[in-house]
């Protein structure tokens, strides 16, 4: 990440449409390619490691607000293969429908409607891979509910004197997200919700601009995810 933390108020994408969809194929491309050669078998609903999900998760959002979205397409990708089970062919597809999702929903005047389509796709993708149960379109508005919640509770801590501010609406958000995702019982998803709200406080305070620590602090973001994803594991192994 650079010295000076991206602002996260009126940042717009990088890379133009055609772009991102010639590296999207790239993408899928060299997964199928891998796949056909014999890489790293899809792990099973529900196997994931909450570590590896916690720094691909972690580096992905770094990579976010740099604005690095070739960076956030091979991440997603390998969380695609972690976390869902996803072929390597499929997984560099849904990392290209992430990617649109947050070229669509990063800039002020952004297109929620097309981010939440895009995102819909994506767990269609997930859902065929046999990885979930939930109804995408219903996980997608979830997902833009908790993006939505995000951006507006940062953007109002940025402006605080004092850059406090209730981050209950956004453990809600991810509560709710979690409970479809996961078939979390209302406890289990609030007390991950919890832990993932506090690791995506931090992170606004990286790209705020008022972190005493940026390092430090991308380094408590990922123990935070990890202890997040080790109770929703914990819920798969019972």
């Amino acid at each position: 990440m650079t010295d000076k933390p991206v602002n996260t108020i009126g940042v717009r994408a990088g890379l133009s449409w055609r772009r991102v969809l010639l590296l999207g194929t790239a993408a899928a491309v060299a997964a199928f390619w891998f796949g056909m050669a014999g890489g790293q078998q899809p792990t099973a609903a529900r196997s994931f490691t909450p570590e590896r999900i916690a720094h691909f998760e972690a580096a992905g959002w770094r990579a976010y607000y740099d604005r690095n979205w070739l960076r956030v397409l091979g991440l997603m990708v390998q969380l695609n293969r972690e976390q869902f089970g996803m072929s390597w062919p499929v997984a560099g597809l849904a990392a290209l429908d992430v990617v649109r999702a947050s070229l669509a929903f990063a800039p002020v005047d952004n297109d929620i409607p097309a981010a939440t389509d895009h995102l819909a796709r994506y767990y269609t993708r997930a859902r065929e891979s046999g990885a979930i149960s939930g109804e995408p379109a219903r996980l997608a508005e979830l997902e833009m509910d908790y993006w939505v919640v995000h951006r507006r509770l940062a953007n109002e801590r940025k402006a605080a004197p004092d850059h406090a501010g209730d981050l209950t609406p956004m453990v809600d958000a991810l509560a709710a997200l979690h409970a479809a995702l996961f078939d979390a019982s209302p406890d289990v998803a609030h007390r991950s919700a919890e832990i993932r709200a506090q690791a995506a406080a931090r992170v606004d305070r990286i790209t705020g601009g008022y972190s005493d620590d940026a390092e430090a602090d991308w380094k408590h973001i990922q123990v935070e995810l990890d202890q997040a994803y080790q109770i929703l594991k914990r819920l798969g192994s019972q």
